[in-house]
């Protein structure tokens, strides 16, 4: 599962609530986290599920699993599960865990985005210059990017112009229309580059430029592995170099970077289902029954693309 680390770190459980309205628990609205700069239930037509979470709830409420006790834990396990149930057969097909993944992915993506541009957002009008990123996520003028140019080869200040400039050059391919401001959408592409197609030549550029630094328009092993001097970590890097490397002569040219730089939800969401199918499709019939799940409830609540471990807090008790 070569690709899921990078992004099933981050918390899935906004698309729960999306998909489970008539299982939480009847609270009174409030805003907290996310929810206080959001006035919108709906972005550019995707539900943003978070906002029911943190606005119903609030991060604070969530418990740990422990103080459930097993007979409440399965319960609530099974009606979550039956949630999920969209064609309502009694059992979570692939195609039903791949898409609840795939939602909860670009629910998620977009909350972090919201939260990044509200916090860069210095005048709060809902769009952001590239003055306003450099000012909140460097702590530099516009003024100072000469100095900061100017500044001798190797010096922090030049390495910082560097990364700086980088930078203008993502948001500007980010900035479809040229205003020189980026609204919503334009931020997305922006924070979520690997999210979006027009994105993808420019990333793929940092990448070679960040690796290849013979510039011979490949990436050796070494190259790949870098000064890494873990061992444990080193192994891991050359399993991912070996797994890359589709013609197996030692090196990756961009296209075979391509997967590296660009991780596709789709096949991270494909190899989370593999995963889980895996281990909890006790009889191999190709579907989880609800009885299969609740089984295998330590697959699923550890499971950072379901998130069941914090949700299950939060659903009611009666299927």
């Amino acid at each position: 599962m070569l690709f899921i680390c990078n992004k099933l770190t981050a918390s899935l459980v906004a698309v729960l609530v999306c998909i489970l309205p008539l299982c939480l628990c009847d609270v009174e609205k409030t805003d907290h986290g996310a929810a206080s700069h959001k006035s919108d239930h709906y972005k550019n037509g995707v539900h943003n599920a978070v906002f029911d979470m943190q606005a119903l709830l609030g991060s604070d409420n969530v418990g740990e699993l422990e103080d459930l006790p097993e007979e409440v834990r399965h319960r609530r396990l099974k009606t979550l599960a039956k949630s999920h149930d969209l064609n309502n057969d009694d059992n979570i097909d692939e195609q039903e865990l791949k898409e609840w993944i795939m939602q909860s992915f670009n629910i998620v993506d977009r909350e972090e985005a919201n939260e990044r541009m509200h916090e860069d957002d210095g005048n709060e009008d809902g769009m952001l210059t590239f003055a306003e990123i450099v000012d909140k996520q460097y702590g530099y003028k516009e003024g100072d990017m000469k100095d900061l140019e100017a500044a001798e080869e190797g010096h922090e200040d030049h390495d910082m112009w560097k990364v700086i400039s980088e930078d203008k050059r993502r948001f500007d391919a980010a900035d479809l229309n040229k205003d020189g401001i980026l609204e919503e959408e334009e931020f997305m592409a922006y924070f979520l580059p690997y999210n979006y197609a027009h994105m993808f030549p420019l990333e793929m550029e940092r990448a070679m430029k960040e690796l290849d630094k013979d510039n011979d328009g490949h990436v050796s092993m070494e190259e790949f592995i870098g000064d890494q001097q873990d061992e444990e970590h080193r192994q891991a890097e050359l399993s991912q170099f070996e797994e890359l490397d589709g013609d197996k002569d030692g090196k990756l040219s961009p296209e075979e970077l391509r997967p590296w730089a660009l991780a596709d939800n789709h096949e991270i969401a494909k190899e989370e289902v593999e995963h889980l199918y895996m281990e909890c499709d006790t009889d191999q019939d190709g579907k989880l029954t609800i009885d299969e799940i609740v089984r295998k409830e330590e697959e699923f609540m550890s499971s950072s693309a379901t998130d069941y471990g914090r949700i299950v807090h939060f659903v009611r008790d009666e299927l």
